[in-house]
């Protein structure tokens, strides 16, 4: 195997919500609002649930075959032919999606800290230190998540407990406002987010226990609906539904906090953990990139891959969007059917079922 690396239930819990969360936690409350208003966390409530099938999904795969990856167990589903060539769709569209994470991270760190700081230099920055943490392995990766995640979640409690003071209920009201389709297009971008666990798929042979790739699944959905959740309730009972038209609602939230007149605009420190949190997200989709490339080529290992892959993925962030607006744009009305219809949910729930009718794998743990 490429990668002899294993890691625990809790590891992957961790690896799982970090994949979902680190980039996306910055804007999702206005792509949520846009659509649903003041009924944004409703949004966030219903694409929570949706999300859940997902998860099912992906751990039902895994359990049928614990010891293969997504890119190796479609040749066994569909053939060697046509599951090379879905391994390799998936393949680019994980370049696809790691490409865009690079843009998101490098625009939010230019727009908000670094304004005289051009664009590429931060993107080639940020792809350089997540190809030295790739080239560590999978172990390494899962440690320094370990560190990192628990200081993003205390920021998110941070946020929403220091913003308090600055909260009005009345922010919310009149619920129920916005239409049921309004709220249903409201969810269609956060449950594209939560569809990202689709990933999962090809750590789940590293388990040290596969079985747990059930709970790991539902959990990780559970808890990253209510991450999400109690930073949409903050930004919009502390704007009210304007947070529609701001392109960073959260860091907006962070920069009212005054406690006191002592605890004053804590966002620096605050983004310099969440920024490390996109760091390690794009570090775990680029994982995923150059072992999954490793497999489909049959190599003996995926670090020659790093470097080659690291160029394609800074050369197609350049080129994925021309501003901030139109990579928000893409992110909030072209992406989520894109990618559910296909990558996070139709497709695996056709492998599901090919394997089932044709019984095969394990029946798993």
């Amino acid at each position: 195997m490429l990668e002899e690396g294993r890691i625990s239930g809790g590891q992957a819990l961790m690896l799982n919500i970090t994949m979902i969360i680190a980039t996306t936690l910055i804007s999702a409350p206005t792509i949520v609002a846009n659509h649903a208003r003041q009924d944004a966390w409703l949004a966030m409530l219903l694409a929570t649930l949706l999300a859940l099938p997902i998860a099912w999904i992906t751990a039902k795969l895994g359990t049928l075959f614990p010891t293969k990856t997504l890119v190796e167990y479609t040749e066994d589903i569909l053939g060697k032919w046509p599951g090379k060539l879905l391994s390799l769709l998936y393949l680019l569209w994980f370049i696809n999606i790691c490409s865009v994470m690079i843009r998101e991270y490098g625009n939010f760190i230019v727009d908000a800290f670094m304004m005289e700081t051009p664009l590429m230099i931060v993107n080639i920055l940020g792809t350089a230190l997540a190809a030295y943490t790739v080239k560590k392995g999978l172990e390494v990766l899962a440690r320094v998540n370990q560190i990192f995640l628990p200081l993003i979640i205390v920021s998110i409690l941070l946020v929403f407990l220091l913003a308090l003071p600055e909260m009005k209920l009345e922010r919310f009201l009149p619920v129920f406002e916005a239409h049921w389709v309004d709220i249903f297009r409201g969810a269609m971008a956060p449950l594209t987010w939560m569809g990202e666990i689709s990933t999962f798929a090809m750590l789940i042979p590293f388990l040290v226990q596969p079985g747990q790739a059930r709970h790991t699944t539902v959990i990780t959905i559970l808890l990253v609906g209510l991450f999400f959740t109690l930073l949409v309730v903050a930004s919009v009972a502390t704007f009210g539904p304007i947070i529609d038209n701001m392109i960073y609602p959260v860091l907006s939230t962070t920069r009212v906090v005054n406690i006191a007149q002592f605890i004053e605009r804590p966002e620096p420190l605050i983004m310099a953990i969440w920024i490390t949190g996109g760091l390690l997200k794009i570090s775990i989709f680029y994982y995923v990139i150059v072992l999954g490339c490793a497999q489909w080529l049959t190599l003996k290992d995926y670090r020659p891959l790093v470097l080659p892959v690291g160029v394609i993925l800074v050369a197609l962030s350049s080129i994925v969007a021309r501003n901030i607006l139109e990579l928000v744009h893409f992110i909030a009305y072209v992406w989520p059917p894109y990618a559910l219809l296909t990558f996070e949910f139709g497709i695996p729930l056709t492998l599901l079922v090919i394997a089932l009718v044709r019984k095969q794998g394990g029946n798993g743990p």
